[in-house]
């Protein structure tokens, strides 16, 4: 089949983009430059909680670096993550995005644990994140860590398949003002102001935040034209201080609070509110040994509403109560939905960690943890009292030098919520050095994932009175147990010509069993079914991961990966006497891959070119989605006035054709991003 004119001049466009930047890799004599000598060596902390290297750490990770931020093509945080072997982003809505590893990614993705400066967003009342409202821009991002594959063991639950951590911009690194603003397609309307200056002893960075759009454009849903109303406005802002009161001790405390207004739905919208804030407050104290005790204590307060669209009984069913069918001989008809619904989302996290070198090569962390979280939602709950869970953890990993050449690591943490059976999740691995910066890794996990507030205590029910249920859409037993994961990967990294060239293999098996999901089961209200939420997935994930960085020098950046992974699972969709078992295979991806390609020239500009490449797949309680190439592209130029720095920037995202993203009426079409930005000393 011939390719269309305007993919011809898509691929035209890209390949030409691409064969600009290949040019720096030829014609010019090898020298060692300032940069080989000034080349930072990656440093991790999320995967065991100690400072280790790449080389070190017991699980694959993933570090974008301020430089690819910019270099990339993203305008929402979440096109990150498309850089990412194994990982999947998407829209749902307009301002409701999803970010998932290796698994059932649907409208509220879990099992993948997100922290802002080691602060958890995952919210127990959605079972999610709400990547609109944790008040964090592209700007603000000095770099995430993305382990790649289970980290309970350090994260706790929730880092069931994966966990992510943004570290944002401290105060040191900063002074002044910046001021950001991007404008483009979609009705796209994007503002921050930060300013980063002293108070006295302390450090501050402080940020004002606001991001619009239309969302997707109105679309057809079965031949009919269906308006898509998801446009938003979100207002964030944030604090984050830094006192250093003596030599040993650091003292870093943060606030925020974000508003949004978003249009969420599935065919039919409605406008949520949204309203969050945070505090957060770390100590660390630093001994003459160098061991390290930290002490984090942080609070996040979440509400929504939903506003009340009235519906009067005899409409939702088309049957008046006069006629001889309706369903409640006797009794008149109703008006339900007339409040407005009102939920509230809480967590208070107190940690006490320390770092400690035991002996010249075994050193290890211990932590203990206390966590309450408290939601309240009467049309998730059926209540209209809150719903609280108090959790205890304590945790410990070591890494033992045997030798130069082989590194162990083991991690192993203890949960213990109230009114639920205590659990342990552990990790080993072995790091084997066989020549220098070339590691051979072989690590096992057995991780545990504890069922949120929602998810244990989930009763959505409409009611006629409190003897009749007219409608039950999701009930949860009374007996849910603990999702099961054991993995196993074989890890191969690789750095050479001096650390210019970095690569990452992981092979990797991945079990899950007693996935919580749901099945139908027959209930006596009005369409006579509920959704019964059980232990009744199973989930089998294996493939592979190939990761690669090429960075010669300060002008040019290339980023590729590639996964394969061939997911074998089944569902009970019926119980007996009823049976019924799908398969999940067509839930998963089974080849992914990227490339990014930057260069700075000498004068200032900067070009850049991002594909991505998914198969095809169908996305869980969304739509089928055919395999697809996207591709951007990025212009910008920076010029220096006198001492401050103008930087404009023009980003094409998905040159070529639309694509759907999750609902088959989400349509992704080119869109244009202009960006300014300007630092004033």
């Amino acid at each position: 089949m011939q390719l269309c004119k305007k993919q011809k001049n898509v691929q035209w466009l890209a390949g030409f983009l691409l064969a600009a930047l290949a040019v720096h890799t030829t014609g010019a004599p090898v020298i060692v430059t300032e940069d080989d000598l000034l080349t930072d060596i990656p440093m991790v902390t999320s995967v065991t909680h100690m400072d280790q290297t790449l080389l070190q750490t017991p699980a694959s990770v993933t570090i974008i670096d301020r430089e690819t931020i910019q270099a990339s093509t993203a305008v929402a945080l979440i096109d990150l993550f498309r850089m990412v072997p194994g990982f999947q982003s998407y829209f749902v809505n307009g301002a409701r995005m999803g970010v998932t590893y290796h698994a059932l990614g649907d409208e509220y993705p879990r099992r993948l644990e997100v922290k802002v400066d080691g602060r958890s967003v995952y919210e127990s009342l959605f079972s999610s994140v709400d990547w609109s409202m944790i008040g964090v821009s592209l700007d603000d991002i000095e770099y995430i860590e993305i382990v790649r594959g289970a980290n309970a063991s350090a994260d706790g639950s929730n880092a069931f398949l994966a966990s992510i951590n943004i570290v944002t911009r401290s105060p040191l690194l900063d002074s002044g003002w910046t001021f950001t603003s991007q404008l483009g397609s979609a009705e796209t309307r994007n503002a921050a102001l930060t300013y980063a200056g002293t108070i006295g002893a302390i450090n501050h960075r402080t940020s004002l935040n606001f991001t619009s759009n239309n969302g997707f454009d109105d679309s057809f849903y079965l031949g009919k034209p269906l308006s898509v109303d998801d446009n938003s406005e979100t207002f964030s802002a944030t604090f984050r201080g830094l006192w250093t009161p003596t030599a040993q001790d650091n003292i870093e405390f943060q606030v925020g609070l974000s508003n949004s207004s978003q249009g969420i739905g599935e065919k039919t919208f409605t406008d949520r509110d949204l309203a969050y804030q945070y505090q957060y407050l770390n100590w660390s104290h630093l001994s003459q040994k160098g061991n390290k005790v930290q002490m984090i204590l942080y609070h996040n307060d979440l509400e929504f509403t939903d506003p009340a669209a009235p519906l009067r009984l005899s409409d939702a069913i088309g049957v008046p109560d006069t006629s001889p069918y309706w369903p409640l001989p006797g009794l008149p008809d109703k008006v339900f939905f007339d409040q407005p619904s009102r939920g509230t989302s809480e967590r208070w996290d107190l940690e006490l960690r320390s770092t400690t070198q035991l002996s010249d090569d075994l050193r290890a962390v211990n932590g203990a943890a206390i966590r309450y979280d408290n939601v309240q939602n009467s049309a998730f709950f059926d209540t209209p009292d809150s719903l609280s869970q108090t959790s205890y953890r304590a945790y410990t990993n070591l890494e033992w030098t045997l030798s130069p050449d082989l590194v162990l690591n083991g991690g192993l943490i203890v949960e213990n919520p109230d009114k639920s059976n205590t659990y342990a999740s552990y990790r080993i691995a072995a790091n084997y050095e066989h020549r220098p910066d070339h590691i051979f890794r072989v690590a096992m996990n057995r991780s545990f994932r504890a069922p949120t507030l929602l998810e244990s205590n989930q009763r959505s029910l409409v009611r006629y009175n409190e003897n009749i249920i007219l409608d039950a859409s999701v009930i949860t037993v009374d007996d849910l147990d603990n999702e099961e994961l054991n993995s196993y990967e074989i890890g191969y990294l690789a750095t050479f010509n001096s650390n210019k060239v970095n690569l990452d293999i992981r092979l990797f098996n991945e079990k899950m069993t007693d996935v919580i999901g749901e099945r139908r089961n027959s209930f006596p209200d009005l369409d006579n079914f509920v959704n019964i939420r059980d232990n009744n997935d199973f989930l089998d994930v294996r493939g592979a991961e190939v990761q690669l960085l090429y960075k010669p020098d300060s002008h040019f950046l290339m980023r590729a990966h590639y996964e394969y992974s061939d997911i074998n699972g089944e569902t009970l969709y019926r119980a007996p006497p009823t049976l019924e078992i799908r398969d999940l295979d067509e839930y998963g991806l089974r080849h992914t891959a990227g490339l990014l390609m930057n260069y700075k020239f000498s004068s200032g500009i900067s070009i850049s070119s991002m594909i991505s490449h998914r198969s095809k797949m169908k996305y869980f309680r969304g739509s089928y989605a055919d395999a697809h190439t996207r591709v951007d592209l990025k212009a910008a130029k920076q010029w220096q006035v006198k001492r401050s720095v103008i930087d404009l920037s023009l980003t094409v995202q998905s040159v070529g054709d639309a694509y759907i993203e999750f609902y088959d009426f989400n349509t992704f079409g080119t869109r244009y991003i202009f960006g300014l930005k300007a630092t004033f000393p």
